[in-house]
């Protein structure tokens, strides 16, 4: 690992990216369907400078199998992220679909995909489905985290009760060793979110999204109104996970709101790298 501090940016979603899109149009256009994204289809190379810029060391890169298709397709990230070291791959996977719901698990991890990103609400699903526990089991067996959508969503066809953090418990009590990320500090619901990472050794909470103005409102509101640096550094520090949720927010804007909020620098540091590096086992940033 770099002697410097690392920072990881733990939630991109590469649905804008030219390589990960393979200059399909339809694709595009499913893309701004599905998540009413307006900014314009930019290289690889771009994401990468941008993230540089805000001093990210690595990025999660996060694809979704949703009805109308995987976006971005797994085999442009698997591309990607066996071509650029800066990059990690999440897994867009259904699992529904039982044993092949495994069978793509199990070939995806070993193309070098360290996690998986689910969103139930908007792929069909509860996450308590008994019928999804070989895959959960399969996950936990394998070692690699499963980020759950949790808090608000845009999509129109998706139900926020259904994107409530509590959703996910019956999956965290069932499977304990299995790690598990919720988005978005499942905002509004940050409190129920933030008990279940205390509560539970296997549940992290991800910084992603803005919901409230600016990045440097929202952040200021989650961790220092809502939560308190206090509470943070006594029961979340090892918990959180730094994260953008780019493209809709700039990731130097996050990392210019976490840096704004009181706190000690081995929790920030925790915050912006360390609990990830710990969470995906990585041995060198």
């Amino acid at each position: 690992m770099s002697r410097l501090t690392p920072k990881i940016d733990f939630h991109v979603h590469p649905v804008i990216i030219e390589e990960a899109l393979s200059g399909d149009r339809r694709l595009e256009e499913t893309v701004r369907e599905v998540y009413h994204i307006g900014t314009a289809v930019q290289p690889l190379d771009a994401l990468e400078k941008m993230l540089r810029v805000a001093g990210i060391d690595k990025a999660v890169l996060l694809s979704i199998d949703t009805p109308k298709g995987c976006l971005p397709p797994n085999d442009s990230l698997a591309a990607i992220i066996r071509e650029n070291r800066m990059f990690i791959g999440f897994a867009g996977i259904d699992p529904t679909k039982g044993d092949e719901s495994i069978d793509e698990l199990e070939n995806l991890v070993s193309q070098g995909f360290r996690g998986v990103k689910l969103y139930p609400p908007l792929q069909g699903f509860r996450p308590s489905d008994k019928r999804l526990y070989g895959f959960y089991e399969r996950v936990q067996q394998l070692n690699v985290p499963i980020l759950f959508h949790t808090g608000v969503s845009w999509i129109k066809d998706v139900r926020l009760g259904e994107c409530h953090p509590l959703e996910v418990e019956k999956v965290v009590t069932s499977f304990p060793a299995l790690k598990v990320v919720l988005a978005h500090m499942g905002f509004p619901w940050v409190w129920e979110a933030a008990m279940m990472a205390v509560k539970y050794e296997n549940v992290y909470l991800d910084l992603s999204g803005v919901f409230m103005g600016t990045p440097k409102e929202h952040i200021s509101y989650v961790l220092t109104k809502l939560l308190t640096p206090g509470f943070v550094s006594r029961f979340l520090a090892d918990k959180i996970l730094f994260g953008s949720d780019w493209p809709r927010i700039e990731p130097f804007k996050m990392v210019e709101a976490v840096k704004s909020i009181p706190m000690e620098k081995h929790v920030f540091d925790k915050i912006m790298g360390l609990n990830a590096v710990k969470l995906l086992g990585l041995e060198e940033v």
